[in-house]
């Protein structure tokens, strides 16, 4: 189809056909069309020459310096505890071990899926068996090859009954992992799943050998991996390292080596080490150190778009939010404009108390929530509390200062209608462990390129990261019927109900979508801002 191809030649979905006529009828736009043909399996190169015959438009290649190889990179991060990498709950573990263990997908920064362990992948008409082909060539940094057998251990691993990851949830309908030959793979799904491969880059979804539950099932004590770094060091609180290994199977990167150096959760503190020229990169910015940054002569500000975000979030089987008339009233007061222009000086997206972005392909726009405190009050007085209600409202400060911001704007709002929040701020690592336990807790939801990929993991009943208990028959069968749509603006229709059915049961305030911050040295090049805050730094040098 002039020219479009799959990744390892196989043939093409026919549901590529129809995306090709979107974008030739004008219903898609250029990222739209490559971000989708990318899931069925359409090579980048094919599709973006298709995108620039149909568009008339060619890629601009922008003028380089010569990368430099060798160096060392320093970068700033809290080094947190680090076993299974399947089963971790913070993107700054996966930064770590992502340099030497490697996925079968890779999401660039523009959310387009692209090969990477594997080297082509084919689905079925109805999206139920999923075909991969992986690389030839590879072996593990213990000189043992890569094959099929290590990928089929990984995701059994992930769907076992007694598996305490998340991919659990994320990848139920997941019924078998069919070993075809030894760089051959065929998944067997119980219902359409259309952002298979998109999901296959979370962070919780890198490949592991065969062995490692034989090895004693914790990386950082036998860390084998694939990808082009092997750790040296690793140690909580304080640090951990990486060298290039000399027999990686891909393009080397540039840097000799990298360090991970924690300075705590302090951005200030990190910030300072920035300036004084003892890191290179940060791995994020909260908003009240923008400003600071500019005034530093060697740091170079990043920003951009993303889907990450704060819920403030009712668990509804725990009193008193078991009733949705206190979780209404709750919702009813707050003022989300405010919060994002008061807490985070308005960087950002106001938000709909539904958890999906403006940025995510299937985001549908629901009419604006109004805020009524007289119906608030109204309602806690139905409740049984004409006199207003105490609660606590427990955080952690997990990604800057703003989340309590948050959180006192809120609770402003609400004393408006008699609604008295009272705030436990705890440490960050006193809260990484219980940030799904409490009854009323502050939550940073990390970008994720899908919304349907949050949604199932924050809200499907049963859901391994269901923090609220929400449990909806309704929500679980409208999120299916999204999920296999493979049309985005069909898809997007689809997600009304999704997003209604979530807004209307008042499980959360979600107040905004923050733009994200990050700052590195003027010496760092070839760094692109991830929306995920996946550090990607194999393509990364220094001056």
């Amino acid at each position: 189809m002039l020219g479009l191809r799959n990744n390892g030649g196989s043939r093409l979905h026919r549901g590529v056909a129809e995306l090709a006529d979107g974008l030739l009828q004008g219903r898609l736009d250029r990222r739209e069309f490559l971000r989708s043909v990318s899931w069925l399996g359409v090579s980048a190169a094919s599709a973006s020459a298709f995108a620039a015959s149909v568009l008339g438009a060619k890629e601009a290649s922008a003028a380089v310096e010569t990368p430099k190889r060798g160096g060392s990179l320093r970068f700033a991060s809290v080094i947190q505890e680090l076993s299974d990498p399947s089963t971790v709950a913070w993107i700054e573990s996966s930064n770590l071990f992502r340099n030497s263990l490697e996925f079968l997908t890779r999401v660039d920064a523009d959310n387009v899926t692209h090969p990477y362990l594997a080297e082509s992948w084919e689905p079925s008409e109805d999206l139920k068996t999923w075909r991969f082909k992986l690389r030839q060539g590879i072996t593990w940094s213990d000189g043992v090859p890569f094959t099929s057998a290590d990928v089929a251990y990984t995701i059994k691993r992930w769907i076992a009954p007694d598996s305490k990851s998340s991919n659990k949830t994320s990848f139920a309908s997941v019924q078998d992992v069919e070993i075809v030959g030894p760089h051959e793979v065929v998944l067997h799904l119980s219902r359409p799943m259309l952002a298979l491969p998109q999901m296959l880059f979370a962070y919780t979804c890198p490949i592991l050998p065969r062995d490692f539950d034989a090895t004693g099932a914790n990386w950082p004590k036998h860390p084998v991996g694939t990808g082009p770094y092997t750790m040296t060091h690793f140690a909580v609180g304080q640090g951990a390292s990486f060298k290039r290994r000399a027999d990686y199977w891909g393009t080397a990167p540039y840097l000799d080596e990298i360090h991970f150096i924690d300075l705590g959760a302090d951005i200030s503190a990190q910030v300072a080490a920035l300036a004084a020229g003892q890191v290179d990169i940060l791995y994020k910015l909260s908003i009240e150190q923008v400003d600071l940054v500019k005034r530093i002569p060697n740091a170079v500000l990043l920003t951009g778009s993303s889907a990450q975000t704060l819920c403030l979030r009712m668990q509804v089987d725990q009193k008193p939010f078991d009733d949705i008339r206190i979780r209404r009233a709750v919702q009813l007061s707050a003022n989300n404009k405010q919060m994002l222009d008061l807490a985070y000086r308005g960087q950002g997206t106001v938000s709909q108390n539904d958890h999906v972005s403006p940025i995510q392909p299937e985001y549908f726009a629901l009419p604006p929530m109004q805020r009524d405190v007289a119906q608030a009050r109204a309602l806690l007085k139905e409740a049984g509390y004409p006199d207003g209600i105490d609660i606590k409202l427990v955080l952690g400060n997990t990604q800057g200062r703003y989340e309590q911001d948050t959180a006192q704007v809120l609770q402003q709002n609400c004393r408006e209608a008699g609604i008295r929040i009272a705030l436990d701020v705890l440490p960050a690592t006193e809260y990484w462990p219980i940030w799904n336990k409490v009854p009323f807790g502050v939550t940073y939801w990390a970008h994720r390129p899908l919304a349907v990929m949050t949604l199932d993991l924050a809200y499907r009943s049963g859901a391994a990261w269901n923090e609220t208990h929400f449990n909806s028959p309704a929500f679980d069968a409208a999120l299916d019927h999204a999920s296999a749509i493979l049309d985005p603006h069909e898809r997007s229709k689809a997600m009304q109900a999704v997003e209604q059915i979530l807004r209307d049961n008042a499980v959360m305030v979600q107040p905004y979508f923050p733009a994200p911050f990050t700052a590195t040295a003027k010496n760092v090049h070839g760094y692109k801002l991830n929306p995920a805050d996946y550090f990607d730094l194999f393509t990364v040098w220094l001056s």
